[in-house]
């Protein structure tokens, strides 16, 4: 019996401490044990905002050097003295017509030897074919004699092509835009100033350098639109006509060729332009928000959301950093939405909820 009323009361202590002390703490650890299970499948939460491309590589402007459509510096060929000009800077003259003479004396006196040499390789030639007895001219001395006139025929053709080269004639229709032509002045084939210059107005020329990073977006016959400042708001519409093929060495630019209608001949040449190259848009790079980047061994890339709202990792390639907004030149569509601020623990194909749905906001 005594036995028994020790037991009683220690059972009942014993079951006071398991009710009081260890079945609470098996409760705190399931109850803790089911939170982090429940946190683990848990989906995450995240923030992600639609892309969009970028609006000011809408179109890519540049500086621009308007030149004559031709220009040509004209110089004598012939050694003289300058007798007269007709035209002067400004005139506007037609293919062929005639800009100055030069006084070449000797040459006259040139020509007139030559046709006395003409004639008498003629009359030596008549007189051996007039004789009639037969063997009493070699067929030699005959043909010595043909060949002399033929070559004071050529002679004297010479010298007149050489005379013909004493007027100076417009190459082509335009306009005069130097002369340093003087009457009286001695000039010659070997001279390094031109007497005149003739250049073609009626279309312009406009020479611009595209840097590397947009030479794949010119293409032969795309449109441009040419500015003068001098000219107001007025724009002159052209288009890539042609394209060195070959990037500079030294500044890593494509020099390409706009050509630009002047009928009036109203924009001297010489302007310095802005061009505006208007289908860059169809190849515009993407803004994506700075804190999208990560930055990983790999490479650049951005965390972009399926339409099942699943996670995907997307390299990218960045082009220029605006601040809170970078560029990526490929990579993405544009079409995407991407996770801000994205943490360490998604992982591909992860399916996530949207912190605040339909109210993202695009990117500024």
């Amino acid at each position: 019996m005594k036995a028994l009323k020790f037991l009683i009361p220690l059972l009942l202590l014993i079951g006071l401490f398991v009710f009081f002390g260890v079945l609470p703490r098996i409760r705190n650890a399931q109850e803790l044990k089911a939170e982090a299970t429940a946190e683990k499948n848990r989906e995450p939460v995240v923030n992600a905002v639609p892309l969009k491309q970028a609006s000011d590589t809408s179109a890519l402007t540049l500086p621009g050097q308007i030149q004559p459509y031709r220009q040509t510096p004209l110089q004598a060929r012939t050694q003289g003295f300058l007798r007269r000009w007709y035209v002067d800077i400004g005139a506007r003259v037609k293919q062929g017509q005639l800009l100055a003479t030069i006084d070449v004396p000797e040459l006259e006196q040139d020509i007139a030897r030559a046709r006395a040499d003409q004639q008498l390789a003629k009359t030596n030639l008549e007189r051996l074919e007039s004789v009639q007895l037969p063997g009493a001219v070699a067929k030699q001395d005959v043909d010595t004699r043909r060949s002399a006139v033929a070559v004071a025929d050529a002679n004297l053709r010479r010298l007149q092509a050489l005379k013909a080269l004493q007027e100076i004639r417009a190459p082509f229709s335009g306009v005069i835009t130097s002369r340093t032509a003087e009457v009286g002045t001695l000039v010659s084939p070997g001279s390094t100033q031109p007497l005149f210059t003739i250049s073609e107005l009626g279309s312009l020329r406009v020479f611009v350098d595209v840097p590397q990073a947009y030479y794949r977006y010119i293409k032969i016959g795309q449109p441009a639109i040419v500015k003068v400042a001098e000219l107001g708001d007025r724009t002159l519409s052209g288009k890539v006509v042609r394209t060195s093929g070959t990037l500079r060495n030294d500044s890593r630019t494509l020099l390409t060729e706009v050509l630009i209608p002047n009928p009036k001949n109203e924009i001297p040449a010489g302007l310095y332009s802005q061009v505006t190259f208007s289908m860059i848009a169809a190849q515009a790079p993407v803004l994506i928000p700075a804190n999208a980047l990560q930055i990983t061994p790999q490479g650049a890339r951005v965390v972009v959301l399926d339409a099942e709202q699943r996670v995907r990792f997307v390299p990218v390639t960045l082009g220029r950093d605006y601040g809170t907004t970078l560029e990526a030149t490929s990579g993405l569509t544009g079409s995407e939405r991407v996770i801000t601020n994205p943490n360490d623990r998604l992982r591909e194909g992860q399916k996530v909820r949207l912190r605040k749905p339909g109210a993202e906001k695009k990117v500024a």
